[in-house]
């Protein structure tokens, strides 16, 4: 491995001004010397270290960025927008998938604090609210965005209304003239799940409707809860439950493949509205219904507010993204 000291002796120059010219410092290097210097780096191939370059500028253009799960298809689409966005800026990003689990979170956050990354991007904002995160927050000077609604923690979010969209998607339903409609929820401790529930029962009193516990029915977000609701309510599809709002596209499918299996047509039967716009949600049939979540666009437009920050400009500590239904087959 080429070192800096080969480059040193290659170019007949010493150590520090090698890293002089490396660094970029003050230290008056003459065009001439900055020239052989920057010949031996190409001749000899060498490779500066990232991470001492970094230390030197107390920067290292490096970003955490923890995402909840990347097997939901939701994710890698803010993975993207991160990184594309952060490509653009000159950062590199460092992704954790912590399965959302309270202890990986705060392993993985302990690991940027290590790795002296220059700011962190949070996806899920329910997650941060337990007392060894918000002691984190409290006491890092790391510059940290959230992606969702944050818990307990004053941090700058990029977020949707998820209040309005599912009431607005819930809206829909009792407009073509459902009046029982049951939902399948994310986990109960979740931001999102508590705000989308909160949408669902709005939708329902506007219209006169009383919300019924024995509609609501806790999944987790993924498929096979969506799955296991449908299989384990004996109601859906009979006449007297005829819609279903599923607070992501994942349980939405699952429960399709589940209503399916019991003999039940979508939307004849039972209509459907799911929420995100993953991309299956086009290509299963029938074709989902679903609120169009700008995921891309959140991934984004959190690296340029993180970016912002760390430069040391003013940021609205709160954007709020804007949602659409995008009204398919499924009702």
């Amino acid at each position: 491995m080429v070192t800096i000291r080969d480059v040193a002796r290659h170019a007949q120059v010493s150590i520090s001004t090698v890293s002089r010219v490396l660094n970029e410092t003050d230290h008056a290097v003459s065009p001439e010397t900055r020239k052989k210097v920057l010949q031996a780096i190409e001749e000899l191939g060498f490779i500066p270290n990232a991470m001492a370059r970094g230390l030197h500028h107390n920067k290292t253009k490096t970003i955490g960025l923890i995402i909840q799960d990347i097997s939901n298809p939701y994710y890698p689409s803010i993975v993207r927008g991160v990184e594309d966005e952060a490509q653009e800026l000159g950062y590199t990003v460092i992704l954790a998938n912590v399965y959302r689990s309270k202890e990986r979170t705060a392993k993985y956050l302990n690991v940027f604090r290590e790795k002296r990354v220059d700011g962190i991007i949070f996806t899920g904002g329910g997650v941060v609210k337990d007392a060894v995160e918000e002691k984190f927050f409290e006491q890092t000077s790391i510059s940290t965005v959230v992606i969702g609604k944050p818990c307990n923690v004053k941090l700058p979010s990029i977020q949707i209304n998820n209040v309005q969209s599912s009431r607005e998607a819930c809206e829909y339903l009792l407009k073509l003239g459902h009046r029982q409609i049951v939902t399948i929820t994310g986990p109960a401790e979740s931001t999102t799940t508590i705000d989308r529930l909160e949408g669902y029962q709005q939708a329902l009193k506007r219209h006169g409707i009383e919300p019924e516990k024995r509609l609501i029915i806790q999944g987790n977000f993924e498929y096979n809860s969506g799955y296991k609701a449908v299989q384990e309510f004996p109601e859906i599809g009979r006449g007297k439950v005829t819609a279903l709002f599923a607070q992501n596209d994942m349980m939405a499918i699952g429960a399709m493949k589940a209503l399916q299996e019991k003999g039940l047509r979508v939307p004849e039967d039972i209509a459907i509205i799911g929420f995100d716009n993953i991309p299956l949600s086009s290509f299963v049939t029938p074709a989902l219904s679903t609120v169009d979540v700008p995921v891309y666009e959140m991934g984004k437009t959190a690296m340029r507010m993180l970016a912002d920050i760390l430069n040391g400009h003013e940021v609205s500590r709160l954007v709020t993204l804007p949602t659409r239904l995008a009204i398919r087959q499924s009702c």
